[in-house]
């Protein structure tokens, strides 16, 4: 009798652990991804308390519809380069006062589904682990440098799991606490994981997304590049970038 006992429970248990690694092969990990849904929870209502505590030191003002930069001299231009350098001048203060473990931003990828809080940092398990993390070498946006995000494709969320089915004229958005940015995707890319030249600056605004590759492995890393076509700062003056397009 205890023999059969014995033999059903291991029965049951080899059961589970094959429909746990069925669940990791072709889903994402069940029980690290409850922790992040938690973390994500939590990360969200940080990140609404610091939306509001930047809306609360702005004036009112009227809703607007974002103009195209264009080369010239006139008002608009003259607009448009106002409201890049009040931009410019938010993205500082907001990196001055960034700490680790921040909520960063809100990050969405259509192409992918995906709307998940940014976390500030790339810690494998304090950052990662609670959603895609901002590199802590690289800039924020609105400062005409790269801006580098990791996440994870298998554990804790998966959230970069289908980052191979982004396209090249995909939209990526990131809504940071003082400006929403738009970008459109550009190129990807395969490197080795060592290969830090991914995060360089490359004259402009870029947004780089990174994640290992291929799945289940750290050997190499899925790179997209996304260039700056749209600001939108909470302050108003929204503007297009025509020569990102």
């Amino acid at each position: 009798m205890k023999v059969r006992r014995l033999g059903t429970v291991l029965v049951v248990g080899g059961l589970l652990v094959l429909a746990y690694a069925a669940a990791v092969l072709f889903w994402r990990d069940p029980v690290t991804d409850l922790y992040n849904r938690y973390q994500q929870n939590r990360l969200e209502t940080a990140l609404e308390e610091e939306f509001a505590a930047w809306d609360s030191t702005l004036p009112p003002r009227a809703e607007e519809e974002p103009v195209e930069d264009e080369e010239g001299d006139g008002p608009a231009a003259v607009d448009i380069a106002a409201s890049r350098a009040a931009t410019a001048r938010d993205a500082r203060r907001f990196l001055r006062e960034l700490e680790q473990g921040q909520a960063f931003g809100r990050l969405a990828i259509p192409r992918i589904g995906l709307e998940s809080v940014v976390v500030q940092g790339t810690r494998w398990g304090a950052d990662l682990s609670r959603g895609p993390g901002h590199y802590e070498r690289t800039s924020v946006p609105g400062l005409g440098k790269t801006v580098g995000v990791a996440g994870h494709r298998t554990t804790f969320g998966a959230p970069f799991r289908e980052i191979d089915e982004i396209r090249v004229g995909d939209e990526v958005t990131l809504e940071m606490p003082y400006a929403t940015f738009r970008y459109r995707v550009s190129e990807h890319e395969i490197v080795d994981s060592d290969d830090w030249s991914v995060i360089r600056n490359r004259g402009f605004d870029t947004i780089m997304l990174s994640a290992c590759h291929p799945l289940y492995s750290a050997d190499e890393r899925w790179i997209v590049y996304g260039r700056l076509v749209e600001v939108r700062p909470r302050s108003g003056g929204a503007y297009t970038l025509a020569a990102a397009g």
